[in-house]
């Protein structure tokens, strides 16, 4: 009796109104939390710099450098270094990216044409089902109806930017986000300490050694996926930039430096950039852009087996298997910045996990990687 009168105390309809209303305002932050995730991820991405920042910032204050101006400085140069590079090579950048824009709707009429050859062939007829010229009239119906299939790829493409940026709609967007990373950024650099100790106030005593340890280690695995990616990117971008050259392909420059943009997403990234030079590639000849996929090929094998290990392998100690899922999923969930930031957000959810679960509490020792 005793317990059911206390069950029926914690359960009475005051009681029960206060749950309900707590979890309608977890619902609501939830909500908020959702519509803000771009803001999030910037946030997260602005933590990763401001940390590589500190870093920096730690060996100018070791030279008798205030970090107030250290921070800053490094901040700047870096912004002014890459603003000195796109003004050197802009002009040609920007003549090779509308060199680039047009040769799209020639590679669209000749791969139409390519099509419609295909579809006369037997194996052509084979694949369409055995009715090749009713697949053609049918072709030249959605033609003069819609444009035919430059219009069609062009309408699919403008969809896929809606999906793949849903976070960076516009110039402002963009130049918000930046300057949302570099003003957080310059203020961790400035004292990260502050927010270090911030997150251990949050903790009970006896827990903080082991917190502060892998605060460290979170820091330095940002810390070396920063650098060990803008390497990478130089590197792919100047041998790509080069290659290309070599082949005499258009607009070899500008698809450099695609290829260097799109190293800081693993994996998907080599792919997405070796499809528009093999476009180009394609305008010209078919043998082109064999030649272009092979480079392409070389230097995914390049990246994959030599960069990659000798740069990030040790640093952030993840799988491939689970790098390429969290890439996929958070690609598909928020768009081309969930891509970015998916290598670092897992390698510190696989730390948390190792250092706090599996070792703490499961009891197996962490063996580093290999």
């Amino acid at each position: 009796m005793a317990g059911g009168d206390v069950a029926t105390r914690r359960w009475k309809p005051a009681n029960a109104l206060g749950v309900a209303a707590i979890a309608l305002a977890s619902l609501v932050v939830l909500l908020l939390l959702w519509k803000a995730r771009a803001l999030f991820l910037t946030v997260f991405l602005a933590v990763v710099v401001g940390v590589s920042l500190a870093h920096a910032t730690d060996w100018l204050e070791r030279h008798h450098v205030r970090r107030g101006l250290g921070a800053p400085a490094i901040m700047l140069l870096v912004i002014g270094a890459l603003a000195g590079l796109f003004l050197a090579i802009g002009p040609n950048l920007r003549d090779q990216s509308k060199l680039l824009v047009n040769e799209l709707p020639p590679l669209m009429k000749k791969f139409e044409s390519w099509t419609t050859k295909a579809q006369k062939t037997p194996v052509g007829a084979m694949v369409s089902g055995g009715q090749p010229v009713q697949a053609q009239a049918q072709g030249s119906a959605q033609q003069q109806k819609g444009g035919g299939l430059q219009d069609v790829l062009a309408r699919q493409a403008r969809g896929l930017g809606r999906v793949l940026f849903p976070v960076l709609s516009s110039v402002f967007e963009v130049l918000a986000g930046i300057l949302i990373i570099v003003s957080i950024a310059i203020y961790i650099g400035i004292s990260p300490r502050t927010y270090r100790e911030g997150i251990l106030h949050l903790v009970p005593h006896p827990h903080r050694p082991r917190l502060d340890e892998l605060l460290s280690e979170i820091s330095e695995a940002f810390r070396g996926w920063l650098q060990a990616r803008l390497i990478a990117a130089v590197i792919i971008g100047a041998i790509t930039a080069g290659g290309l050259t070599l082949l005499k392909v258009e607009a070899a420059l500008a698809l450099g430096v695609i290829a260097g943009l799109l190293e800081f997403i693993p994996f998907f990234g080599p792919i997405l950039s070796a499809i528009p030079a093999i476009g180009v590639g394609l305008v010209d000849s078919p043998q082109k852009a064999l030649y272009v996929a092979l480079l392409y090929l070389l230097i995914q094998q390049i990246e994959g087996n030599v960069l990659t290990p000798l740069l990030l392998k040790k640093r952030l100690e993840l799988p491939p298997v689970v790098t390429i899922v969290a890439v996929s999923a958070l690609g598909m969930a928020f768009g081309v910045l969930g891509m970015l930031v998916a290598e670092p957000l897992t390698a510190m959810a696989m730390l948390i996990v190792k250092r706090l679960y599996v070792r703490d509490v499961v009891g197996d020792e962490i063996q580093a990687a290999r």
